[in-house]
């Protein structure tokens, strides 16, 4: 939908505009920002804005992550006679404060008093939800610096990595209100420890006929996800890390595993999550992941019963199961009894054999596989088990040497995805995030655990096509290799070779059949190029040119038939955040 809904007809005004979100949300439609009752902590704009939308008198609030004092507004007065539900219109941004990455966190959003949503900074729309509540952000305008330099935005956003600012609404249920009177929002920052990141509340008077606020219509209707033919796009996060041990010692990461699904599921966003401690932090194994079995909700929020087996000598692998009654593998075992007090590693196949026994089905994981501290050997592989690989986390990219970004720990230069691709290996591609810093789906943690990961683009996702959202069935694509990775953007991306869809494979063509490769792409930012991949070779690359969406076809000129192939695409938006396809193969 845009400005004019239908053909020759006179643009919307206000009151139609209001009209047509009250009727689609069966909420009335009520400005969100009247006045600022208690600023708190919160700095008020100067003369010159930061905003997306024209505005003739200005006001602007930015409210620090790092604030210990939130701010609580008022919105203009509620009709004497609401429907069920009201929807605040807001005008909102979000931003990281530093050219350097920073610890990230939480704003928890509150109506009169009632607990509604969590938010986080993004810098691409959302749809935060919470039992009644919801809250979409639509980011419309997105501000990028180059990497390790800074943006002057506003009198108030100086030295910026990056800034996204929309429209918002936020929905929640009448009877937290009270009819005919204003109501009192509040926004509370939550934070480990310092941060420059931010909010920022801006006057949204007029804001509806004056801004591109449709897109919101679209992210408060869960049936609008992306669709890729019979399949539905669903996001997760599927490598985090908690604060917590079965001994109580210390764990690898931050929080307790509850607080980690926690924000999994509010302030992160997800469709699915998998927490996967090391084996050392899991010593009942049946209790941590009864944990995945107490949050998993199909149709909401999935969750996979997972662990990392952290082997120092061949290499770190994610174990993830399709249903409860896993088993923790250790990465050593005792030795026989002549050599008493010594212990053998616990190789691969020694790993999958383990894992079979248990009649649970599972799949394993390699990632970062070139990084020096923790290097995953080639050397095994089992495509029945190694059904994908982590191409991205916190870590940066581990598609090939020298990729963009690259996190900052040092690398070998024959180890990463491109040189299992020409060893004839198959496998899919995901992202997730190695996150240690308690925020799974948003892992940026300087200050807090393992800093030299960190870098300043997302902490990955993993993207699936299910049919739905139940731990059978994300499961099952990601086993089928029916999935593709972002750098944690929600990037949609559509790849077909001859028909078939990312992970699958065909003995042959028929004969005089060229592979035809067809993709279709929706960034969350301006697209800067495509790149297709054949062999672990760049074969041709496209220009987007800022376009937000790209669609193409590509026929392979040099096809051979006796010789097997792999195709896969990457995408590389304006802002450097990517998205990488499984690859598809021939032969």
């Amino acid at each position: 939908m845009n400005a004019y809904w239908e053909a020759g007809a006179a643009r919307k005004q206000a009151e139609e505009i209001r009209a047509l979100f009250a009727g689609q949300l069966n909420a009335d439609v009520v400005d969100g920002f009247a006045r600022m009752l208690r600023a708190g902590d919160a700095v008020r704009g100067g003369a010159r804005q930061a905003g997306f939308h024209e505005n003739h008198r200005p006001e602007e609030w930015l409210l620090p992550l790092a604030a210990r004092a939130g701010m609580t507004w008022q919105t203009a007065a509620l009709p004497d006679w609401p429907r069920e539900r009201v929807a605040f219109v807001l005008s909102l941004g979000f931003g990281n404060g530093s050219p350097l990455s920073q610890p990230s966190g939480q704003w928890d959003i509150f109506v009169n008093g009632h607990a509604a949503v969590s938010v986080r900074v993004v810098n691409h729309s959302q749809c935060w939800r919470s039992g009644e509540a919801a809250l979409a952000f639509a980011a419309n305008r997105i501000e990028t610096a180059p990497p390790f330099m800074g943006l002057t935005l506003s009198s108030t956003i100086r030295d910026e990595a990056f800034a996204a600012f929309g429209p918002a609404l936020l929905v929640v249920p009448t009877r937290w209100l009270t009819p005919g009177e204003p109501a009192e929002i509040r926004a509370e920052p939550r934070a480990a420890t310092a941060s420059t990141r931010w909010l920022q509340l801006d006057r949204a008077s007029n804001i509806l006929p004056q801004a591109n606020v449709y897109p919101l219509l679209a992210l408060l209707r869960p049936e609008a996800r992306r669709r890729i033919g019979a399949y539905t796009v669903y996001f997760g996060d599927t490598h985090t890390h908690s604060g917590e041990t079965d001994d109580g010692g210390e764990g690898c990461g931050l929080g307790t595993r509850a607080e980690n699904y926690a924000y999994a599921r509010g302030p992160g966003a997800l469709d699915f999550y998998a927490l996967t401690d090391h084996e050392r932090q899991i010593r009942d194994p049946a209790r941590y992941f009864a944990l995945a079995d107490a949050h998993n909700e199909d149709g909401r929020f999935v969750c996979l019963p997972a662990f990392e087996h952290t082997s120092p000598f061949y290499g770190h692998r994610n174990v993830y199961f399709r249903s409860a009654g896993g088993l923790v593998v250790e990465p050593t075992r005792a030795a026989p009894a002549a050599e008493a007090g010594a212990m053998h590693p616990v190789t691969p196949p020694e790993l999958w054999a383990a894992l079979a026994e248990t009649g649970v089905p599972f799949i394993t994981v390699p990632h970062h596989p070139s990084a020096a501290s923790h290097p995953c050997t080639w050397d095994y592989f089992d495509p029945r088990f190694d059904r994908l690989v982590e191409v991205y986390s916190v870590w940066g990219s581990s598609e090939y040497y020298g990729d963009f970004p690259r996190g900052v720990s040092d690398r070998y230069r024959n180890l990463d995805v491109r040189d299992a691709v020409r060893r004839g290996y198959r496998f899919g591609l995901i992202a997730s995030a190695d996150g240690h810093d308690g925020h799974p789906g948003n892992a940026h943690g300087p200050g807090l655990k393992h800093p030299h990961q960190y870098h300043f683009c997302g902490s990955g996702r993993a993207a699936v096509l299910a049919e739905t959202l139940t731990r059978d069935a994300v499961f099952d694509a990601l086993h089928a290799r029916r999935c593709y990775a972002t750098t944690g953007t929600p990037i949609a991306l559509d790849v077909t070779l001859n028909g078939m869809l990312m992970g699958e494979e065909a003995d042959r063509l028929p004969n005089g059949t060229r592979p035809v490769l067809r993709l279709h792409c929706e960034g969350t930012n301006g697209l800067d190029h495509v790149r297709i991949v054949k062999n672990a070779q760049v074969v041709a690359t496209v220009p987007c040119h800022g376009e937000w969406a790209a669609e193409y076809e590509w026929a392979d000129p040099t096809f051979d038939a006796d010789r097997a192939n792999s195709y896969y695409v990457r995408v590389v938006q304006i802002d450097r955040e990517s998205a990488w396809s499984s690859p598809i193969w021939v032969g």
